[in-house]
């Protein structure tokens, strides 16, 4: 069998900014004329402004139940999560690995889980490399009480807790397979730690900061073009005010759960400590110092006393 086309893993705890790069790679290939089969298919995509709805394509996320039905051959539903985990790794041993036009795959699963046997949950056959993108547990909280319409307090719980999963029920989990990720330090620290495949590491703070420089060396680790005008033009057209414009122009954005007021909400950093009791802040960072330090975190000095 040919050797496997290249792909990549977008690993990041949930509303860490894995879709803000998706979207990135997305325009920033549809700049470059990447995904186009011929001139005037290029100059027709030029005219035509990215769309969410019908363009954020990068690849299947890990955990689709459907993908890893296809990629397994068998139906998933019959193994329990213990089970599943256990074959999750071995996806693509029997045929081209991830046979599509695209292969920047979504992940919130932690590199292994309780259940891998110490394995990954995710094959690294033929990876070219992870960029894992991390945000400060605070502002996660926050967004993902928007997202989920979850109470704060449930949200720091989730985060502390070392047995964090998504998944809709104790099997069968709906669209997605369970998603493993224990807390918010275990998640990173798992991506961050395996020797397996590379890493870029992103902070979700530092693309707000200094969008150009950040998103250039994600372009660069990913094989994709990055000259300064392209990435400047990119970075320009996926700013979180335009994203808004188009999630409200389009009437939704097809990955926002029920409840969801908007998916593209408030992009800020800060709103943890705006919006979290100063007891929740205290519980994170003692939870998570050294974490926390070793990502660059700057931490209440009672905590780093």
């Amino acid at each position: 069998m040919s050797s496997p086309e290249p792909y990549w893993y977008l690993a990041s705890y949930p509303k860490s900014g894995n879709t803000w790069c998706r979207v990135f790679i997305t325009e920033l290939r549809r700049l470059a004329g990447l995904d186009s089969a011929d001139a005037t298919a290029s100059a027709q995509q030029e005219e035509q402004a990215l769309r969410l709805n019908r363009d954020l394509a990068t690849g299947s996320i890990v955990s689709s139940r459907h993908w890893l039905d296809d990629q397994l051959g068998i139906d998933s539903s019959d193994l329990c999560w213990a089970e599943l985990d256990k074959v999750r790794g071995r996806v693509g041993h029997q045929r081209a690995l991830y046979a599509e036009c695209l292969r920047y795959h979504k992940v919130h699963d932690a590199f292994t889980s309780p259940d891998s046997a110490g394995r990954p949950v995710v094959p690294t056959e033929g990876c070219r490399g992870a960029v894992v993108m991390i945000r400060h547990p605070a502002d996660v909280a926050v967004s993902l009480g928007h997202f989920f319409s979850w109470e704060l307090e449930r949200c720091v719980a989730f985060l502390l807790n070392e047995e964090a999963a998504l998944c809709r029920s104790s099997k069968r989990g709906g669209q997605q397979v369970r998603q493993f990720m224990g807390s918010w330090a275990h998640h990173g620290q798992s991506w961050v730690d395996q020797q397996q495949i590379p890493v870029l590491l992103l902070r979700y703070e530092d693309l707000l900061v200094q969008p150009e420089h950040h998103f250039r060396r994600l372009a660069t680790f990913l094989d994709l073009p990055a000259e300064e005008p392209l990435i400047r033009e990119a970075v320009a057209n996926t700013r979180f005010d335009k994203l808004r414009a188009k999630e409200d122009a389009e009437g939704g954005f097809h990955e926002r759960p029920e409840g969801c007021e908007r998916f593209f909400r408030s992009g800020r950093s800060g709103e943890g400590r705006e919006q979290l009791t100063a007891e929740q802040i205290l519980q994170l960072e003692e939870a998570f110092s050294e974490t926390l330090i070793r990502f660059g975190y700057a931490l209440n000095p009672s905590v780093a006393a």
